[in-house]
């Protein structure tokens, strides 16, 4: 008879480590996210339609920042184990997806791919 014996021993203080950085990335990764729409608004040349002295936003470009409704209405809430990004703008969905008659200008997906990155670049060094 062959017989093989399998034991799993778990250290807790590094499991408890390992949660602790996680819930630490969570609140850090909404934080970056809100920061990295708020700056596609207000950073970066905008070459879209002149409107006196404010220049919109072209296609495909995020949106201008003209009135500051849409920067003030980009929030965070943390809870422990789980964070949120709200943007209560009403008009934020018709930009960032565009109308029938509007081209979109995306500024929470692309903010949603940076974060992406830097929690995947941020849990590769976790596991090291």
């Amino acid at each position: 008879m062959v017989s093989a014996k399998i034991e799993l021993k778990i250290n807790t203080s590094v499991l408890k480590n390992l949660i602790t950085k996680t819930e630490i990335l969570i609140s850090e990764s909404s934080d970056y996210m809100a920061e990295e729409m708020k700056k596609s608004i207000t950073s970066g040349a905008k070459s879209g339609k002149q409107y006196g002295n404010h220049t919109a936003s072209a296609p495909g470009q995020a949106p201008a920042n003209w009135t500051g409704q849409l920067l003030r209405s980009i929030k965070v809430e943390k809870l422990k184990r789980i964070s949120y990004v709200f943007v209560s703008a009403k008009y934020a969905e018709f930009l960032e997806f565009g109308t029938s008659k509007m081209r979109a200008r995306p500024f929470i997906i692309p903010a949603f791919i940076k974060t992406k990155r830097m929690i995947q670049d941020r849990l590769k060094r976790m596991a090291i």
